[in-house]
Order: C-alpha cells, then sequence, then structure tokens
C-alpha cells in the first residue's frame, strides 16, 4: 500500500440492500464520503454470490459500518480491531451488554416514538377502530412498535385489535398464512385504521384486502413505515407510511467513524433516529370520511396533484357546483380545494427531496408549481425551513 494510500480510511460498509432503511442508511453515509471523504469502500450489500471481506486486515480495513447480521461477520467484525459503528440489527442482540459487540457505537430506532406517531395520525382522522401486524417473527422492534401504538391508543380511550402471532408454517409461507390474516381483516370492526410493522407487511395486508373483496381505505385504512416509494405508489391503492430519519442520522454516525479513524478516538456513541412524517396515500386517504362528494374529490386530486389541475377541473370530476364543492370542503375538511391540492403537492415535494437526486427546479415542475421561488416560500411557510435545509436535516411535518 502507497503512504497516499495509507492515509486514505479503508471502510467496509454491511447493509443488506434489500432492507429500505439500510437503503437510507447507506444513502447517508455515502452522502457524507461524498462532502468529506475519500474513503475507501468495500460495500456489502447481502447478495448471493457477492465478494465477501474475510479478510479484513490485509485490505487494509481502517473502519466498519453496517449491521453484522451472520455469526461469521459478527467475528469478523470483532476481530479487526478497527472502530466500528454498528447499524441496528433486527434482533436487538447489540443491545445485549453481555454480546461481544456491545461495546461499540451503535445507530438505533426509536421504534416506540412510530408507534406512537402512527396512533395520532389516526386519532387527529376521526378514527375509532383500530388495529397492528406485526412482523412476521415478532421481533423486537415489531413488538415494541405496536405496544407503543396501543399504549398511545388506550391513552386516548380506544382499544387495539393485534394480529397474534403466527405458528411456524404460516411465519415460512405466505401462502399458508393469506386466509388466517384474511378471515382476521374480515373479523375487525369497520371502518378500521390498521398500522402495519413495516411496508412489506403493509403491502400483505392490503393485498388481503383485495383477496377479501375489504374495501381499502373506507373500510380499512392502511399504514405502513419505511416509506418505500417502489412499494407505496404501486400497491392498490397506493399505500400511505411513515418516512424515517435513517439516512440523516447515519450521517451523523459516519462523521464519528471518521473522527475515530482519523484521531485514535474510541468513544462509544448512541445515535438515535425515529420518524420524520407520515407520507399520505390512498390507502389512508381521508377513509374515514362520510361525504362521497369530498371523497371522490379527494381521489381525483391524489391521483392528480402534480399535474396542471385547477379547482374547475375538480368541480368538473365531482360534477357539482363550485360553490357546493368549497362548501362540502370548508364543512369537511376545514380548508378549500386550492389548499388540499397544495398540499398534496408538498407531500410529494417532501418525498422527493427525501427519496431522490432530482434538482430543486426538476422537483418544483415534477411536482406541478409554477416558479422555484413560490414553492420555496411556500414551503418555508409550511416546514419552517428551506427545502435545502430538509433534503440535509428533517424538519417537523406541517401543522
Amino acid at each position: 500500500m502507497s503512504p497516499s494510500n495509507r492515509r486514505t480510511p479503508q471502510v467496509a460498509v454491511l447493509l443488506p440492500s434489500s432492507v429500505k432503511v439500510c437503503r437510507d442508511m447507506r444513502r447517508g453515509i455515502l452522502r457524507y464520503v461524498h462532502r468529506h471523504g475519500p474513503w475507501g469502500l468495500h460495500i456489502l450489500e447481502g447478495r448471493d454470490g457477492e465478494q465477501k471481506l474475510f479478510h479484513m486486515k490485509e485490505w487494509g480495513c481502517t473502519g466498519i459500518i453496517g449491521r453484522p447480521d451472520s455469526d461469521g461477520m459478527q467475528r469478523m467484525v470483532q476481530n479487526a480491531h478497527v472502530p466500528v459503528i454498528l447499524m441496528e440489527d433486527p434482533k436487538g442482540e447489540f443491545l445485549n451488554k453481555s454480546h461481544p459487540l456491545h461495546r461499540h457505537s451503535i445507530v438505533q430506532s426509536d421504534t416506540e416514538a412510530i408507534g406512537q406517531l402512527a396512533a395520532e395520525y389516526f386519532i387527529k382522522n376521526s378514527f375509532q377502530n383500530f388495529a397492528f401486524v406485526g412482523e412476521i417473527n415478532n421481533l423486537w422492534w415489531s413488538v415494541k412498535r405496536g405496544r407503543a401504538f396501543a399504549k398511545r391508543l388506550t391513552e386516548c380511550g380506544h382499544h387495539c385489535h393485534i394480529y397474534a402471532g403466527l405458528p411456524e408454517a404460516e411465519q415460512r409461507d405466505a401462502g399458508i398464512e393469506r386466509e388466517h390474516l384474511c378471515e382476521w381483516l374480515r373479523s375487525l370492526p369497520k371502518p378500521v385504521a390498521l398500522l402495519a410493522a413495516m411496508d412489506n407487511r403493509a403491502r400483505q395486508v392490503i393485498d388481503a384486502c383485495n383477496w377479501s373483496d375489504i374495501a381499502v381505505p373506507q373500510e380499512i385504512a392502511v399504514l405502513g413505515v419505511d416509506n418505500d416509494i417502489d412499494l407505496c405508489k404501486n400497491a392498490n391503492p397506493s399505500m400511505s407510511s411513515i418516512l424515517l430519519d435513517a439516512e440523516s442520522v447515519s450521517y451523523e454516525a459516519a462523521t464519528h467513524l471518521d473522527q475515530m479513524m482519523r484521531h485514535n478516538i474510541r468513544r462509544r456513541r448512541i445515535f438515535i433516529y425515529g420518524p420524520s412524517h407520515v407520507v399520505s396515500r390512498n390507502s389512508t386517504a381521508h377513509a374515514n370520511l362520510n361525504n362521497p362528494l369530498v371523497n371522490n374529490a379527494l381521489n381525483y386530486i391524489r391521483n392528480n396533484a402534480c399535474s396542471t389541475i385547477s379547482v374547475t377541473d375538480i368541480v368538473r370530476h365531482v360534477n357539482a357546483s363550485r360553490r357546493l364543492t368549497e362548501l362540502r370542503f370548508r364543512e369537511v375538511l376545514g380548508h378549500t380545494i386550492l389548499d388540499e391540492i397544495r398540499k398534496v403537492r408538498l407531500e410529494n415535494v417532501c418525498s422527493l427531496l427525501k427519496e431522490s437526486d432530482l434538482s430543486i427546479g426538476e422537483i418544483t415542475t415534477q411536482c406541478g408549481f409554477e416558479s422555484n421561488s413560490y414553492l420555496g416560500v411556500l414551503f418555508r411557510r409550511t416546514y419552517g425551513c428551506s427545502m435545502r435545509d430538509y433534503r440535509t436535516r428533517t424538519c417537523p411535518p406541517a401543522k
């Protein structure tokens, strides 16, 4: 290794590409490297056939960041004798003080805050019945998420129906589980607001509802977690989800790893990421409203807000007078048709800021706004920060 290469950090990144939150974490790490690198990187995605990194010392490894899932990978990390930052593992093993990797810094989720946010989102939308569907193996983060969801509901005087743990055969095979899930969904009081532990599970719930002729969102409103764009936008109907702030906290973790590598610091830190906000789509879109005219208009807005639609287009679609349509909007939602169009467009702006590398100008056009300056003023007034700041540091959701 040349002297110049010896000064460049050589970092192993261990994050499975199949997991949405891990992809967000990797994006945060790479954003740090782009701004403050260079780092030499070997990225392990958990794919079959990918090139491993069993001999880290020979490779010149100076740091490790990620999720070592297998026992062999954990032993490799333990024996590497370099700064390590662990990304939260599904089983929660690294949180146990007896675990040999416990001494390292760790990034973990505030999974309880996610459940609380989901409860408050549904309560705000006037639901009275609630349900939770957890991860199939009842992993710790899913159990805590469901308990926090149910606890917040209980505090507000509501009961939560919990989809019970699955027998081993149903854990292994979705085909075997489907009828059990469908039967449980049919048994729920309607309308009901349902939180699923993650997007892939929420997608299964929506598919089971379609299989059982249960209307989503009219009978069951479904909310997922992670905001996996491909899963959410291609569900039928499109799926609402909670966006997590894993990317920005991973940027902070990469900063800490860089300091440990360059200055020989060995200081354990805990990095916590929580929910950013709910990205609302059709699976929860005003499902609890009992006004067909407003529901019809809202569905049209959700599907077309980012094209050049106007209030006139909405009125024409619902086949009612503008005065009546505006009146019903104010009665049911407390704001105008134009306010709703802007709200949906801004939600799409937020998603693109967090999920894409599109420029501000491209996002402005794609979300149906006429100018960057107008969108910039509206965004700051709504979220309290600029779009560039939002992209790097999650802002609170609009009130």
